[in-house]
């Protein structure tokens, strides 16, 4: 007998990871797998008042979650993620890599210090806190599900990010090259490319700090940007949070090392 929608889709019992979880992509994945039924641990580098808004939002839902609050950058501060999961719910079957940084920076400014932090974060937190949940997920023998969100910018880059578009090119090699190795184990390792994703890093990143003059231009340019887009607007968390689900899910049991572009039609222009 076929499986049913309903049972596809269904994560009562699972316990899901979702690094910089507390606002944005994080949060829309969050909501969406705690709604589905699972249970879920956020991680993020922001102050407790951020976090305790999502685990309201999450607790609405009737569902458990937990924060931990952690620098990723720094690999001494991956493993208590990983154990603090365990010892809250018992076990490991969802990580979502969300969390990373973005900046612009032409590249004759770019500087070494940017670089490596860019590279530690958006890279390298994703591959050392991937191994420790893989090898959490072939403990538990029953599989599980590896999440990154990389960016359309691993494909088509957008001019000053070649630090950020280097470490999401990366991100999607790291993708693939975990798919190989782990699949035998039952664990399925996909990445999320999104396009523009209305955000509070977005909108940061018109920056407080603009003159009047500044921020029209900006809005200017983002107004014919998205005219430009085929679908003629900004995507929303939730709408990342819905290819999460389906990566989290029995539904995409047979897909790894794929990427799934949520762009609105970006790189079709």
């Amino acid at each position: 007998m076929k499986t049913s929608i309903e049972k596809l889709f269904d994560l009562t019992g699972k316990v899901a990871i979702v690094t910089g979880g507390t606002m944005g992509i994080g949060k829309g994945i969050a909501l969406r797998l705690a709604e589905a039924g699972a249970s879920v641990l956020i991680t993020d580098i922001v102050d407790t008042s951020e976090a305790a808004a999502t685990l309201r939002d999450i607790a609405a839902l009737g569902r458990k979650a937990q924060y931990v609050q952690a620098d990723l950058s720094d690999s001494k501060n991956l493993e208590p993620i990983i154990d603090q999961t365990i010892e809250a719910f018992g076990d490991l079957h969802i990580l979502v890599n969300n969390a990373g940084i973005f900046s612009y920076c032409p590249v004759t400014d770019l500087t070494e210090e940017l670089w490596d932090k860019t590279q530690a974060i958006n890279l390298k937190a994703v591959a050392f806190l991937s191994k420790l949940a893989v090898k959490k997920m072939i403990e538990k023998n029953h599989g599980g599900k590896i999440i990154n969100i990389s960016s359309v910018d691993s494909i088509k880059p957008s001019g000053n990010l070649s630090h950020y578009d280097s470490s999401k090119g990366g991100l999607r090699m790291l993708t693939r090259a975990f798919a190989k190795e782990v699949g035998r184990y039952g664990i399925n390792v996909n990445d999320i490319a999104p396009g523009g994703v209305t955000t509070p890093g977005v909108a940061k990143m018109a920056g407080d700090n603009l003159s009047p003059e500044q921020k029209e231009a900006m809005k200017t340019q983002m107004e014919q940007f998205i005219q430009m887009l085929p679908l003629q607007r900004m995507g929303e968390p939730e709408e990342i949070g819905n290819a999460a689900l389906f990566l989290a899910s029995d539904a995409s049991n047979y897909m790894t090392g794929s990427t799934m572009v949520i762009d609105g039609g970006l790189l079709v222009m």
